[in-house]
């Protein structure tokens, strides 16, 4: 119990105290925008970075850990698209309900739970995983809400992410050692990034109406925080996997319904708000979820 209320706290406490710092105005939104620009396009960026480059190449060539995610990933997301059609959800909102059932919070939530959990050592494989979750949303999930929207095409490329040439600058710069002096303040950035992210997801909360659309949430909250970590479980099982790729791999799938989302949903003009709202119920409820999950972890 001790060991749940150690990950619990830390983490829920600082998206309470995001939430309260905006709720008294010490958070403006100007703040908070710089905040999420700083965690996106620096932090996370740093961190993806500076994990891959350590990342050791049998990591990186274990089929493993592309079947441990890519498979339940792309079950979660088909899954989703029959309960939308048994739903009889719109188009433009069944392409929302299933790209956020699909691709959760693995930077801002899922960087901080796995150090919370595992330790430092773990950003590794799980900025690697993150980045798996980002090409797959940013290649299958644009695909899909482009089917169902009359926007440009050239919203949600893929070549404008910052963390996909991190990743790649990390890989290719591997058999290189970085220099202390460069690697001192890029450890700083790092450890300075999932404790912003955390302010500035409860920071994103606040003030946010929820006249939402429960019914739908709900089940695309079941979707995102059982479903997708139970078919990990079972992926896992299925392998005979364990050791830190296994729980990484779980609790990145475990993390609930990404910010990225309604940013996406935004750019394509779909249903935007039943997005938004998807991502603070789900948060919400995650706190549930988890407290299961690392019962049996």
């Amino acid at each position: 119990m001790m060991n749940v209320l150690g990950v619990l706290v830390p983490i829920f406490g600082l998206i309470l105290i995001g939430w309260f710092l905006k709720r008294i105005r010490l958070l403006n939104d100007w703040l908070v925008g710089a905040i999420n620009n700083y965690v996106y396009y620096i932090g996370i960026s740093v961190i993806t970075f500076i994990s891959l480059h350590d990342t050791s190449t049998s990591v990186l060539l274990d089929p493993g850990i592309y079947i441990l995610n890519l498979v339940p990933m792309l079950l979660t997301a088909g899954i989703a698209y029959v309960v939308a059609k048994m739903l009889k959800l719109p188009k433009d909102m069944s392409a929302v309900f299933i790209v956020c059932a699909f691709y959760g919070n693995t930077g801002y939530i899922g960087f901080p739970l796995n150090v919370f959990v595992q330790g430092k050592s773990s950003l590794n494989t799980a900025a690697f995983i993150s980045t798996l979750y980002t090409i797959v949303v940013f290649t299958l999930g644009v695909y899909i809400l482009r089917r169902n929207t009359s926007e440009p095409v050239e919203a949600g490329k893929l070549h404008k992410l910052p963390i996909i040439w991190a990743a790649l600058l990390g890989i290719l710069l591997s058999w290189l050692t970085i220099p202390e002096l460069v690697r001192m303040p890029l450890e700083l950035i790092s450890d300075s990034t999932s404790p912003l992210a955390l302010l500035a997801t409860g920071a994103m909360a606040e003030g946010a109406a929820l006249k939402a659309d429960l019914k739908n949430i709900g089940i695309l909250s079941a979707i995102k925080l059982a479903l997708a970590p139970a078919l990990v479980a079972f992926t896992g099982l299925l392998l005979g996997s364990t050791g830190v790729i296994y729980k990484t791999s779980l609790l990145e799938a475990a993390t609930p319904v990404a910010v990225t989302n309604s940013v996406l949903a935004s750019q394509f003009k779909m249903r935007e708000e039943f997005a938004s709202h998807a991502v603070i119920i789900s948060t919400a409820l995650f706190a549930i979820s988890l407290a299961i999950i690392l019962t049996f972890i």
